[in-house]
């Protein structure tokens, strides 16, 4: 069983990837993810100094959890214009498998 305090944290930042992926990270709002995720505004702060903190652990999970791949293809890469090449080939090639579809 998990502390309530990783519960919330976790529902926030599950909030903010749909949000993210269904509305973009420039069209979504604090208020958005405190209604979606049902935390106060107070709370989410106490988690995440700024809206770009919380985007930055929304990527972190996503790039853990849903695209392992990632991690992969930019293995032993030390250029970081060369990380973003092999990142930005690797979620295409997985965009494609998938139809297209998805954020």
């Amino acid at each position: 069983m998990r502390p309530k305090g990783q519960e919330t944290r976790d529902r926030i930042i599950r909030a903010a990837r749909h949000l993210f992926r269904d509305r973009g990270y420039a069209n979504t709002s604090i208020e958005d993810i405190c209604n979606e995720s049902g935390v106060r505004r107070g709370n989410l702060y106490f988690y995440f100094a700024s809206k770009e903190e919380l985007a930055h652990a929304a990527i972190d999970v996503a790039i853990r959890k849903e695209f392992p791949f990632i991690e992969r293809a930019i293995a032993g890469e030390t250029d970081p214009l060369g990380k973003i090449e092999r990142m930005l080939d690797a979620m295409a090639g997985y965009v494609i498998a998938r139809g297209g579809t998805g954020g």
